[in-house]
């Protein structure tokens, strides 16, 4: 589901002009709306599997910043639609805001492996990494881990996932059962 809502349409930019990006929106203002619907959707079962892993002290923090990251990017393009008049700057709120999503996943990343193996939480550190960059980056015109990072993250979530339901660790540890 996040990669659905996130190919459905590709957001314009502060660099592009004023009238591309007021153009961008009039042309394409229910395919964004659906796409934000479907962002803030996709964000309840990753919350749900997130909250499932093994907690420790810095996996909610990191989760409550990326989900409030999330939401300010789904929120900021339905705001351009109905703002049109001010598209350009709040383009760039809405740079700043994938940025800031990009860091927050980052965080997020380490923070939901730090109980699983070694080589899983170097995997992370890979993967955080490309997504620090990126959020680095993409504000200042560099777009070559624009769909490098959320696919990295994307797989990363898969293989925990996968981990889960082998039983191979990341959930939670429940106590044993007492046969009496």
């Amino acid at each position: 589901m996040l990669l659905v809502s996130a190919a459905i349409v590709s957001l314009p930019t502060a660099s592009e002009s004023s009238d591309r990006i007021a153009s961008f929106y009039k042309a394409h203002g229910q395919l964004i709306v659906i796409q934000q619907v479907l962002g803030a959707i996709a964000l309840v079962p990753l919350t749900a599997f997130i909250l499932s892993l093994r907690p420790n002290r810095w996996l909610r923090p990191a989760l409550v910043v990326f989900a409030a990251v999330e939401l300010v990017t789904n929120v900021v393009p339905l705001v351009i639609l109905a703002a049109a008049d001010r598209a350009t700057s709040l383009t760039l709120v809405e740079d700043l805001a994938d940025s800031a999503l990009f860091a927050a996943t980052a965080v997020l990343v380490v923070a939901a492996t730090l109980a699983e193996p070694v080589w899983l939480r170097a995997v992370a550190v890979l993967v955080a990494g490309t997504c620090a960059l990126r959020a680095i980056l993409a504000p200042l015109g560099v777009s070559a881990l624009d769909a490098l990072a959320p696919l990295a993250f994307v797989a990363l979530i898969l293989l925990l996932s996968i981990r889960v339901l082998a039983g191979a660790g990341g959930g939670r540890v429940r106590p044993a059962e007492d046969p009496a």
